[in-house]
């Protein structure tokens, strides 16, 4: 499935990853992100199990954490969070278990804080 958006009855809008959150689909998954956000005021991505996620793709998804927070909106995401995701985060150092200034003192959900 590519990289797209849904929108639910209840107004929640569903941001499906595709195969691929790397450099070379960036722009198109920050605005995918950035309209879902303008538009509802709960956005959640949808991870395709074997999706690939470079930096690149952490970058945007801290982004619109850091953004729906600032506008006290919620960004979140259904099912489970992706080997790679956990892998890159794991790998570059960023996992938290703290409290993130950006996101309201709450847990960071993207960086290894409870949902």
């Amino acid at each position: 499935m590519p990289l797209n958006s849904s929108v639910r009855e209840n107004g929640e809008i569903i941001v499906t990853s595709g195969g691929r959150l790397t450099i070379e689909n960036a722009a198109e998954f920050s605005r995918i992100v950035r309209e879902a956000l303008e538009a509802s005021n709960v956005v959640a991505l949808e991870f395709e199990s074997e999706v690939e996620i470079d930096i690149t793709g952490v970058q945007i998804i801290c982004s619109g954490c850091r953004s729906a927070a600032a506008g006290g909106k919620i960004f979140t995401y259904h099912g489970s969070q992706p080997q790679a995701l956990t892998d890159i985060i794991t790998n570059s150092g960023a996992e938290r278990h703290a409290v993130c200034k950006h996101n309201n003192d709450s847990t960071c959900i993207w960086f290894g804080g409870m949902k």
